[in-house]
């Protein structure tokens, strides 16, 4: 049986990449692969993959090379049944969401996707997918607050700052974003990222976590939001002389994260690389 997703708190990200910055490639193991899927898939999380690193230090990979990487690793979990679980794909390539949706289709029953798209480009390529997405059960699309003018500027997403002040340009943002989603239909199936790390000063990432209540509490409409904080860089720079750097960072996170549900924003959604943290707010 597929989760309530209104139930659902984490999200755990699983990068089958040569160059992610946050798991030492560890994925590309497929014993570590399939250990993680077969002991989170009955937790009540979200599993997003991912199969192009985003950081601004890599090069962008075509959209063939993006999907043959997504097939290897289709073959490589083809003994583990994911059915009832709830599957969100990192990509902003909607070609190619399409093409790895129907793909777990083909093999798993009962899903719930999420199109997890980093660009925060609302083009009328994705006007015309989430037109067709609106029947769908199960379906949300992420939105994500960034200045990228085009899908195809995703990996240089730090050459497009704001100069504006963050809080009400998020403000704007996501309110023109919701108007926009809510003209075609699709503001049910909406979840707003704030996309910290995305085209922002390490001095705006900051504002905006310790200002977020303002953001959601500034528009009047409710979405989910997701919170993307675990081992990003502007993180792991305020601990950058610890001998781990990125086991120091997550403390912070964890920091972040109960500071955050302590406001009592609505339903939030924690997306996090270290699994452990799963069982930890699923325990607490």
């Amino acid at each position: 049986m597929l989760k309530k997703f209104e139930s659902i708190n984490t999200m755990g990200v699983i990068n089958i990449t040569p160059n992610s910055f946050s798991d030492q490639k560890k994925f590309l193991d497929s014993d570590a692969l399939k250990k993680v899927l077969t002991l989170y898939k009955n937790k009540n999380l979200i599993f997003d993959f991912g199969f192009e690193s985003t950081a601004p230090m890599n090069s962008a990979i075509s959209l063939k090379a993006e999907r043959e990487r997504f097939d290897h690793f289709f073959d490589r979990i083809s003994d583990i049944d994911l059915s009832g679980c709830w599957i969100s794909f990192d990509t902003y390539k909607v070609e190619n969401f399409q093409y790895f949706e129907e793909k777990f289709k083909s093999r798993y029953q009962n899903l719930g996707f999420i199109f997890n798209d980093v660009s925060g480009v609302i083009d009328d390529e994705l006007l015309v997918f989430l037109k067709k997405k609106r029947a769908q059960e199960n379906f949300f699309y992420l939105y994500s607050s960034t200045h990228i003018p085009s899908r195809d500027k995703v990996l240089e997403h730090m050459k497009f700052l704001s100069t504006e002040e963050i809080i009400s340009t998020t403000i704007k943002k996501f309110d023109d974003a919701y108007k926009i989603f809510k003209e075609i239909g699709i503001e049910k199936k909406i979840i707003m990222d704030p996309c910290f790390g995305f085209s922002k000063t390490i001095e705006q990432n900051w504002e905006l976590i310790s200002r977020f209540d303002e953001v959601v509490k500034s528009l009047d409409f409710e979405v989910p939001w997701l919170i993307g904080v675990s081992k990003k860089s502007f993180l792991r720079k305020m601990v950058a002389d610890a001998i781990d750097p990125f086991a120091e960072s997550e403390i912070l996170h964890k920091k972040i994260i109960n500071e955050l549900q302590a406001k009592k924003l609505g339903h939030l959604i924690f997306r996090v690389h270290d699994f452990d943290i799963v069982s930890e707010r699923q325990e607490g």
